[in-house]
């Protein structure tokens, strides 16, 4: 696969000129890091959602987009192998529309009940354009089970947790919607307003052993290809093994859930790499939140820093790289 100029080659220039900090984490995996004066890892990552740009208020209700709002975040520390802390929130609101940000707190407070993280603090502003909501999440992980996207290896295993292609396929279904949403689209528009971060996943995989994940929040197709890139490796994926939401299928046909899962992004479960012999483990411990899918490995026989599809035998490639931001 290949990528032209645009969001990534930016943040490329941007983490050259910033630089790497001695003690951690600098730019260009999942969340940053740096010691802690515990022994722990602190781990801190942030995300910006823009109206117009992430979320149209005629397709989600306040409520849930705080909850998406934090649970980017989550994800984030999820494929760190982290556990979340506290949290701060901006938002950016027209005065006149002020009676949203209680609503989107509530979403926001919902989804920090669940997963004991605690919001102490943010900003607000006055701004009279779109509605702009930005968390900045800090939490913790062990140093020595901490998971980054540089760490895959040459014979590992190349797995997700869960399904994939459910939010874009809602997305797909709101764009072109005329009328009343089948019934059948419940858990795709579930799945789109009300993600669920696979924070225990992200701790099983790092209490057995696994050293490289990422989040799937712009597509499978990049992701993978940000893991092949940090790790210097090669990475084939078998597009056929890739698990589709079953509304998607019922809805959208194979083909273009297929096509989504691969571009669509927004799914929010883990990709990770893994040793052969941690398979059954794995299998066994995921069991209870998303489960495991191997859908290919980390081989010579693609070149290092990039990612392979093949179906039935034969390379592929995706129709798009997956979301950027420009």
């Amino acid at each position: 696969m290949t990528e032209g100029p645009g969001e990534f080659a930016l943040i490329a220039e941007l983490a050259a000129l910033f630089g790497t900090p001695p003690d951690g984490l600098g730019i260009g995996d999942d969340a940053a890091t740096w010691p802690a004066a515990t022994g722990t890892m602190a781990v801190a990552t942030t995300d910006m959602l823009v109206e117009g740009i992430h979320f149209r208020l005629d397709w989600t209700n306040p409520v849930d987009l705080g909850w998406k709002a934090l649970a980017a975040n989550l994800s984030d520390l999820a494929a760190m192998g982290a556990m979340p802390g506290r949290a701060l929130v901006s938002i950016a609101i027209d005065p006149a529309r002020r009676e949203l940000v209680l609503d989107v707190a509530r979403g926001l407070q919902s989804l920090a009940a669940l997963t004991g993280t605690w919001i102490v603090g943010g900003d607000t502003v006055r701004s009279p354009g779109p509605l702009v909501i930005n968390v900045a999440l800090f939490g913790q992980a062990n140093p020595s089970r901490l998971l980054r996207r540089d760490a895959a290896r040459a014979g590992d295993l190349v797995g997700i947790t869960g399904v994939l292609g459910a939010s874009a396929a809602a997305l797909a279904l709101l764009s072109e919607g005329a009328g009343p949403m089948d019934p059948a689209a419940a858990p795709l528009l579930a799945a789109h307003h009300r993600p669920h971060p696979r924070l225990a996943a992200g701790q099983v995989l790092a209490s057995h052993g696994v050293r490289c994940a990422i989040d799937i929040s712009d597509g499978l197709a990049s992701e993978a290809l940000h893991v092949a890139r940090a790790s210097g490796v090669g990475i084939e994926i078998d597009v056929g093994r890739v698990p589709l939401a079953p509304a998607a299928v019922e809805l959208l046909g194979d083909r273009r859930s297929r096509e989504l899962a691969l571009t669509g992004g927004e799914d929010y479960e883990l990709l990770f790499t893994f040793d052969p012999g941690l398979r059954v483990e794995l299998a066994t411990a995921l069991d209870a939140d998303g489960g495991l899918t191997v859908l290919g490995e980390v081989t010579d026989r693609v070149p290092p820093g990039d990612a392979r599809f093949v179906e039935d035998g034969q390379p592929i490639e995706p129709a798009e790289r997956g979301y950027v931001a420009f």
